[in-house]
């Protein structure tokens, strides 16, 4: 079993004394973390899922005044909570840790695959796994919780991540929009006078299949115990292709193919959601149809992307977006290019290069992230290829922290194929929170 860090340790024993000294921050829960840290106590996984779970959810108190030494209030109830739980040093470790964990839980599961023909990787519920659809492997799961790091989807980067343990997932939000500086929600009530109403968009999705196919020598068999860690990274990234291009193509079950870009297995794809001039929420209800909201969508001039499209586009974002570790640009690596090229009168270009990550041409604008995304739209007729979100809030993907490995025998001379399925579902959560560009002739 992993111990904590000496790092862990002298953060811990701070957040103690600062405890007792001040008489806030922290609950019973995080002094009990502290002195285990202190202990040099062995954490098994699901305390050490507790600990990045905890992370995550108050990565937002290092933002508070008082989190930072000299700022008033110093240390913060927030800061007193986070040293108890080992600081910045327990959550990067935590996060390695688990992420350990996992692999090998996956490397062994494969294993189990090759040599007895079929295994389950169960990361947090047990369930059966096959088909789509509502029923099908458990039940309806309202969203809630936490999900572990995945790897090579560019969309998981600020995505707000969750698990589930169900055949569907359903979603809710509170209706408004966030366009009106007196009342920037909304909604038709008085402020400070009476209830506000209590109008909600409810939609639900089934988890849909994702599934990644990995040829494995036959050679392999003759030294199963020695098979590379690898192999999971191969996985991994085989996952993300697929989930990537679903999460930004699929038309949801409209199309007659059953790829992840159309048909039973994909996902919601961003592209599938309804263009408008204002964004709003879809209807009501657990159809396919339900939580289709619509997205402010931007028109580009002209057929290339000009900079006056950029700076539309950022205008168009509320602005209590702007302000969000989380709010990024997306966009092709060709449509990044472009903007790289875009010259101003004298030939001088548009985005300069100032030779830093913040300043990095096209690297970062208006004070944004850039994240390069080869799995979306490039610049045409009727695409979208640039958003602009709160990635965090605008989108939510729910993982089922669980998927089957089979073993198929002689697919071509001296190789065997393992197959992988799992599940997931993506939705546009907060519709205000992202925008993107088009172009319409």
């Amino acid at each position: 079993m992993p111990k904590p860090t000496q790092g862990m340790k002298e953060e811990a024993r701070k957040g103690l004394e600062w405890r007792k000294e001040f008489r806030r921050g922290g609950t019973e829960v995080g002094v009990a973390r502290a002195r285990d840290i202190i202990n040099g106590s062995d954490f098994g996984r699901d305390t050490i899922g507790r600990m990045v779970s905890y992370f995550a959810r108050h990565e937002v108190d290092k933002k508070a005044e008082g989190f930072k030494q000299g700022e008033d209030g110093f240390p913060s109830a927030g800061r007193i909570a986070w040293a108890l739980w080992g600081g910045d040093a327990g959550k990067s470790w935590a996060e390695k840790e688990l992420a350990k964990m996992e692999n090998t839980i996956i490397l062994n599961a494969i294993k189990e695959a090759l040599q007895n023909g079929e295994a389950t990787v169960n990361l947090r519920e047990a369930s059966a796994l096959t088909g789509s659809g509502y029923d099908i492997g458990g039940r309806t799961i309202y969203d809630e919780a936490f999900a572990s790091l995945r790897l090579g989807n560019p969309i998981r980067k600020y995505a707000r991540q969750i698990s589930t343990i169900g055949s569907a997932e359903a979603f809710v939000a509170k209706t408004g929009n966030a366009t009106n500086p007196t009342n920037p929600w909304g909604y038709t009530f008085t402020p400070n006078v009476g209830t506000p109403p209590l109008n909600t968009c409810y939609w639900q999705i089934p988890t849909k299949v994702i599934t990644a196919q990995i040829p494995v020598r036959t050679a392999v068999l003759d030294d199963i115990n020695n098979l590379d860690g690898s192999i999971v990274m191969d996985l991994a990234l085989e996952f993300a292709q697929q989930e990537s291009l679903s999460m930004m193509f699929n038309d949801d079950q409209a199309g007659s193919t059953t790829t992840t870009t159309g048909g039973t297995f994909g996902l919601r794809g961003l592209n599938y959601y309804p263009s408008g001039a204002s964004a709003s929420f879809g209807n009501n209800g657990s159809a396919l149809t339900d939580g289709l909201h619509t997205i402010l969508t931007v028109d580009q001039v002209g057929a290339s992307i000009a900079y006056n499209d950029i700076t539309a586009l950022a205008s168009a974002l509320p602005a209590q977006y702007w302000n969000y570790d989380t709010t990024c640009w997306m966009m092709h690596p060709s449509t990044i290019e472009s903007l790289r090229e875009l010259t101003a009168t004298g030939g001088m270009p548009v985005f300069l290069e100032v030779g830093n990550a913040n300043g990095s041409a096209v690297g970062n604008i208006f004070g944004h992230e850039v994240i390069p995304n080869p799995y979306m739209d490039e610049v045409g007729s009727g695409k979208f290829p640039v958003y602009l979100a709160d990635w965090s809030r605008f989108v939510t993907i729910a993982d089922r922290e669980e998927f089957t490995v089979k073993r198929f025998e002689q697919t071509q001379a001296g190789f065997v194929t393992l197959f992988a399925e799992k599940r997931v579902v993506s939705t546009v959560w907060d519709v205000f929170a992202g925008v993107r560009l088009t172009y319409n002739p």
